[in-house]
């Protein structure tokens, strides 16, 4: 049964990755549907967080969490360079989080048992994936932005730090445990801490990172035309 279950959820999320990638294609050609769909994200990531965390007593520790809030408040302030840092970030954790979900199911079924909560995390994901993308063609990346971006990575490793420190961390976060790198840990059992591993593990993700960071340049420079071109604030 759980085999069946692993199958549609990973089918699921590869329909969601193409989805998306085509949704935000499309309002790479219409300027109205650029705005609608940037936009629309926004408000519904920021304003569905705000309503499940005010009052709640609870702090948003995943990334992902922290990036609802993120993107949603940087599209909506005119400050350009925050709007790719969120679109840098927001995309990045959809992704990540999809290809978690294709290769690795079981983690997410041990993380939220109940299946409402799977299918809506799936949702959310997907509008962070989705928002991301087609912020991507709705301002133009200048070649110092990555450096926002940086900054605000290092913002959200220092406060997801401080908060399991003080022991406020969720124990099901999983962003604390992939900047550690204890979750390899979890999934290959075999594998044991040595010296070479951190200097590995770490070179990796910043190859990664870096990676994806020269990709979403390339989209942009094809994805917004010369007339949209915008100054250090931009709506």
């Amino acid at each position: 049964m759980l085999g069946i279950t692993f199958f549609h959820m990973r089918a699921l999320q590869a329909c969601i990755f193409f989805l998306g990638i085509l949704a935000a294609y499309a309002t790479y050609k219409n300027r109205v549907l650029s705005y609608v769909g940037v936009y629309a994200a926004a408000i519904w990531l920021f304003g569905i967080k705000m309503y499940e965390y005010v009052g709640s007593g609870r702090l948003p520790m995943d990334i992902s969490a922290i990036c609802y809030f993120l993107f949603g408040a940087c599209t909506i302030l005119p400050v350009r360079p925050l709007k790719v840092a969120a679109a840098h970030l927001g995309t990045l954790c959809g992704l990540v989080y999809g290809i978690v979900m294709i290769a690795m199911p079981h983690t997410f079924y041990q993380r939220d048992p109940d299946e409402f909560l799977r299918f809506y995390g799936m949702v959310n994901h997907a509008m962070l994936f989705f928002g991301g993308l087609a912020m991507f063609g709705h301002v133009r990346f200048k070649k110092t932005d990555f450096f926002w971006t940086l900054c605000l990575l290092t913002l959200i490793i220092g406060y997801t730090e401080i908060c399991v420190q003080c022991g406020v961390a969720a124990g099901t976060a999983m962003f604390p445990s992939i900047i550690n790198g204890s979750f390899v840990f979890d999934e290959l059992t075999w594998l044991s801490p040595t010296w070479w591993y951190y200097p590995v593990y770490y070179a990796l993700l910043a190859t990664l990172f870096a990676l994806w960071l020269k990709l979403t340049y390339i989209i942009n420079r094809r994805a917004v035309p010369e007339s949209r071109k915008a100054g250090f604030f931009a709506l």
